[in-house]
């Protein structure tokens, strides 16, 4: 009766085809660039693994028997089988392919989508980008619920995410105001936004779960005239003479680069707050590598040539 072994390997497959192919010990172990003791030994262990002889030597060489011929076909489909696998992992390692799921952020959106999409085409043009705009905390819940393999997060404070992160950037804040106002002559203590009449998201904006989080700790109370979800809403409420909000630089430097509002920084917040890119360990076929690497890169090249500051150009002069 046959042992339940794990004996007939893939090493085990490829000796035996060898032997039939060179129809000899001695010729298939100088292929195999082995010894041919070792190669009988193995072709033994196979044999009885099997329970049953898979050679018989005549005039010509070595022949299969009944067994041995019907071993040879499944032995070749294995080894075929295997070798188109290997193929196509390299490939997806030389060129990755296949669909990658990203989240990001409505507030982060206009900075990164375009410039990742071409960077994505131009670098890995076998590989689909399917983007979820949403608030952050959404896309958190698609990440735990693996409908998303990666996502950028705005986050403050956080530690001990469940996934592999890359921090991107830091993420200062700042007051937006109208551009026909007088602006600040320094940076805005914390404690004067409570002063202030504030178009603010919901507390489903991580930004809004910052500086409720602040304004709780330091005892006080934001006046909020309004509250907006869009950002893009939000600026053009601003820039027409409407309020004041706080916000990360992604969400008003076109605006601001076009004169139609003015930002000041937010100083002496307790915690800080940073852009990542969050990827599920679970996703881990080479297209997911290939795009994360793709978005830290595209983020420190946005940053590197201005496209998207860690604050707003007049404010970089003015440190300068």
């Amino acid at each position: 009766m046959p042992r339940a072994t794990p004996a007939m390997d893939l090493r085990r497959l490829r000796y035996f085809v060898t032997i039939l192919e060179t129809g000899s010990f001695s010729q298939a172990a100088e292929r195999l660039h082995v010894v041919q003791s070792a190669l009988s030994a193995q072709i033994q262990k196979l044999e009885d693994s099997l329970g049953t002889r898979l050679f018989v030597r005549d005039a010509h060489g070595v022949q299969p028997t009944p067994s041995g011929r019907k071993l040879l076909g499944h032995a070749r489909r294995i080894l075929d089988m295997v070798a188109a696998a290997e193929h196509d992992l390299r490939q997806d390692a030389e060129s990755p392919r296949g669909i990658v799921r990203i989240g990001i952020p409505s507030s982060i959106s206009r900075m990164m989508t375009v410039p990742l999409l071409q960077a994505v085409e131009e670098a890995h043009p076998e590989v689909t980008l399917h983007v979820v705009e949403a608030m952050t905390d959404e896309l958190e819940a698609l990440l735990k619920q693996n409908r998303l393999e990666m996502a950028i997060l705005f986050t403050v404070g956080e530690t001990g995410s469940p996934h592999l992160i890359d921090t991107l950037r830091d993420e200062p804040l700042y007051l937006v105001s109208p551009a026909d106002g007088s602006p600040p002559s320094h940076a805005v203590p914390f404690a004067e936004l409570a002063r202030m009449d504030l178009v603010l998201p919901t507390l489903r904006h991580r930004v809004r779960q910052m500086l409720s989080r602040e304004a709780e700790q330091r005892g006080l109370a934001l006046r909020i005239k309004h509250e907006l979800d869009s950002m893009a809403q939000t600026v053009q409420l601003i820039a027409a003479g409407n309020g004041s909000s706080v916000m990360i630089v992604s969400s008003f430097i076109e605006e601001w680069q076009a004169g139609r509002v003015q930002a000041t920084p937010v100083s002496d917040l307790r915690t800080t707050a940073q852009v990542v890119l969050a990827t599920s360990h679970g996703a881990s076929h080479s297209a997911v590598a290939g795009i994360r690497d793709l978005v830290v890169a595209t983020a420190a090249r946005l940053a590197r040539d201005g496209t998207w500051p860690d604050r707003p150009p007049r404010e970089a002069a003015r440190l300068r």
